[in-house]
């Protein structure tokens, strides 16, 4: 009974202290953390207004610096073109770039045009002020009565940038009241503003208003007199009301549970524990006594002691050991998604059939038509659906062990048949395509797609499983060439009109190299914070004399699979070293290059790493402004050679790049087994951004996770300001896309960058 007594004043007493101090110390505690989440909150907002007057400032400098930088603006202000405000400049060159005042002003200071719409009051009492500026790559904030305006004044200079400055242009944005308005709307945020005449003491202020509302005062400080605006930001309290009443709710919660966990505590302590304490010390002293090593690993009696319970957890753990053993032996050749064969699962079948008697072996290689549709339309996980549904289907497809059905990678399928019939394989391949052909139900909605087939045999189209493969491939590509959901044989392919196309092409590509019609284009790569050119990326190009433009889509498979895209590859590389090594040479050092490089490359990887040595060698080029590029969707069929073609190149401090990521099935898989240190965003996580929410958050997390492992990232598929501003206020990614500039000849590359250096060259005097 002491014992008992003893128990329950531990558990009651240790259960009352502890909710003291949960109401004491905790409590008030948590409540501080709140509020300083709350204030956190606050100035987070004003960091994302600042940043939204900031790039208002940036896009400003970058309209004026357009205008002024103009041929046209330049012969006006020069006198030698006295038509260019008729013809350019009018009340919607105003609205659709949202300006209010626009001067331009020769080098002898006469004022050749001055033009503002509204706020007449203050462009009169404000037209001496902006005749004083200077020009000067920051912009001037300046206030008045109840506006205020962003000024850029920037040099009028040729559209090349490069010349003698014939006077300045001025070109101000009204930031007052409807702005105000507009960017509370914008940013989600009750927001006012304030013109104050006078100095503001701190930028920042964030008080308590009252038990529910949270006030924030930050001030825009303009550039000129003492004319300031003071912007105000009320938001409720969210943070510390919603952990007030959550702690509330749990303090009397945990009340209720504590007394009901100390009731059933105490009965369990006294059933489990006290009143077996003399039954287990006499278990424990007969298996002692008896020295019996069975006996401890035994567990006839379920209340046996612990030794008694720990052999029990020993065997457990051998069990369990040899089962995960089993297991990682079945994933090895299994499929994650589908549970289906893999590639190397299928290989193992494929020798096991051609061990048999009857080794004739039909390959039916298929890809899902439309499924790229429904990844982009439905999403990834509506994707991952349905391929568990093809997966199901295609298992109960399977009439026989002499059919053997695995998922090579994405989309494709491959089925091995063990016959010699023709009539039974045409049959039996039709009937799939049927059968995959029916509707599929996703969450409620109801799709269809179709399937491709490829079909090839062993030993007639190939003696090693990757051959026949790779016909059957050949022949799938055709099947969906020709209008995809249909079967095509490889051996009939010889005598069709198309694919003998598909063959002269392949011939004239053999003499491609010889004959100079290959060449390539460069597209920039841009810092998202400096807007600087880094480097571009090398594009090839097919010049057919005949055909014309042949696209690279087109061209590229057919080189994989004349085997001689080694070849092509090495001489891309060549050229472009080489062509880097000229801009270097230049003045232009910072800039580096990539390179595309395809499966094949990586599979005969030692020809590759022999070239690239020697060209190393050749052009005394710094392996570090070199970036080999990979694509996502080639791991899939070379996942282990890929590996150590990517690890290779790392050892010789070459950049290795992760194209196109985000598209594939095993994304942040690949990330942490390939030796990459630079990943390429696929262009698809930017198109809807920043209109779409999702997409924004989504791409924001992706730039939050990929900069958390130290990938180095670049955005591809930017083509818009929009875009760009969303980049550079969310990550460090570097940016490639339309908005920068289409792939172009070297010299205009050239161009951009003479360009650039001239006009960093001139920011630098001017700041001297």
């Amino acid at each position: 009974m002491k014992l008992q007594k003893q128990t329950l004043w531990v558990i009651g007493g240790s259960m009352f202290l502890f909710l003291i101090l949960l109401t004491t110390f905790i409590r008030p505690m948590l409540l501080a953390d709140a509020l300083a989440m709350d204030e956190e909150s606050m100035l987070r907002d004003m960091d994302r207004i600042s940043n939204a007057i900031r790039l208002e400032q940036e896009l400003l400098t970058s309209l004026n610096q357009d205008w002024a930088q103009w041929d046209e603006m330049y012969d006006f202000v020069l006198g030698e073109n006295p038509d260019f405000t008729a013809a350019n400049i009018d009340e919607n060159t105003f609205m659709n770039n949202r300006i209010w005042r626009m001067m331009a002003i020769n080098s002898d200071g006469e004022v050749l045009l001055d033009r503002s719409y509204g706020l007449k009051k203050e462009a009169e009492l404000l037209t001496e002020q902006f005749y004083s500026l200077t020009p000067s790559l920051n912009n001037y904030l300046i206030g008045m009565n109840d506006s205020f305006f962003i000024v850029s004044v920037q040099r009028v200079l040729p559209t090349s940038g490069v010349g003698r400055s014939a006077g300045k242009l001025i070109i101000a944005r009204d930031i007052s009241s409807n702005y105000v308005k507009r960017l509370g709307y914008d940013l989600s945020l009750e927001l006012d503003a304030a013109i104050i005449n006078g100095s503001i003491e701190q930028n920042r202020v964030i008080r308590t208003v009252s038990e529910d509302r949270l006030e924030g005062q930050m001030a825009v400080r303009g550039s000129e007199r003492n004319v300031n605006m003071l912007l105000t930001i009320d938001k409720p309290r969210s943070y510390y009301l919603s952990k007030r009443d959550v702690i509330t709710k749990f303090v009397m919660s945990l009340v209720v549970l504590m007394t009901v966990i100390a009731i059933v505590l105490f009965i369990m302590l006294d059933r489990l524990m006290i009143s077996r304490v003399t039954s287990l010390s006499k278990q424990l002293n007969q298996i002692r006594s008896k020295r019996d090593i069975s006996a401890r690993v035994q567990w006839k009696n379920h209340n046996g002691d612990e030794i008694h319970a720990l052999g029990k957890s020993i065997n457990g753990m051998l069990d369990s050991a040899e089962q995960s053993h089993r297991e990682i032996s079945d994933m090895a050749q299994h499929d994650q998604l589908t549970g289906m064969l893999n590639r190397y699962g299928i290989i193992d079948e494929f020798q096991r059939l051609k061990d048999s008697d009857d080794t004739t072996i039909a390959f039916l290689f298929f890809d899902l038509d439309g499924f790229k549709r429904i990844n982009d339309s439905l999403g990834h996980k509506m994707g991952d659906a349905l391929l568990k549904k093809v997966a199901d289907r295609l298992s109960h497809f399977k009439s026989s062990e002499s059919e053997v059905i695995a998922r090579m990678g994405g989309d494709e399928f491959l089925m091995l048949m063990q016959t010699s019939d023709p009539d039974y394989l045409e049959e039996r391949a039709n009937e799939m395509i049927r059968v995959l052909k029916q509707n599929y139900i996703l969450n409620d909605i109801k799709t269809f797609v179709t399937s491709s087939v490829g079909v090839a045999n062993y030993p007639e189209d190939g003696t090693t499983f990757d051959e026949v493969l790779q016909a059957a491939d050949i022949a799938m590509y055709e099947a969906k060439r020709k209008g995809k959901n249909q079967l095509v044989h490889y051996h009939d392919l010889a005598g069709d009109l198309d694919y003998k196309n598909i063959l002269m092409l392949e011939n004239d590509l053999k003499f491609a190299l010889k004959n100079n019609e290959l060449y390539l284009d460069y597209q920039p790569v841009y810092t998202g914070s400096k807007n600087r050119m880094i480097g571009v990326e090398a594009l090839i190009r097919w010049d057919h004399p005949v055909k014309g433009r042949i696209p690279p889509n087109i061209f590229i498979p057919i080189a994989e699979n004349g085997s001689f895209i080694s070849d092509i590859g090495e001489w891309v590389l060549e050229q472009s070293i080489e062509q880097t090594v000229k801009w270097h040479k230049s003045g232009h050092k910072h800039i580096g290059v990539a390179v595309n490089v395809s499966k094949m490359q990586m599979k005969n990887k030692e020809r590759f790493l022999r070239k690239l040595d020697d060209l190393l060698e050749k052009y005394q080029f710094s392996p570090e402004q070199l970036q080999i590029e990979i694509t996502e969707s080639d791991i899939l069929f070379f996942d282990g050679e890929i590996v150590e073609f990517a690890a290779e190149l790392r050892k010789k401090n070459v950049r290795v790049a992760l194209d196109d990521f985000g598209v594939g099935t095993s994304t942040l898989f690949n990330l942490r087994n390939m030796p990459v240190n630079v990943v390429k965003i696929d262009r698809s996580f930017i198109k809807h951004v920043p209109a779409e929410e999702f997409d924004s958050k989504l791409l924001k997390g992706l730039y939050q996770v990929l900069e958390g492992i130290g990938m180095h990232i670049i955005t591809e598929g930017v083509e818009t300001a929009e875009q760009a501003a969303f980049i550079r206020s969310n990550s460090s990614s570097d940016i490639q896309g339309f908005y920068f500039g289409r792939p172009m000849k070297p010299e205009q590359i050239a161009l951009l960058l003479e360009q650039e250096a001239t006009w960093r060259q001139a920011a630098s005097d001017y700041r001297g």
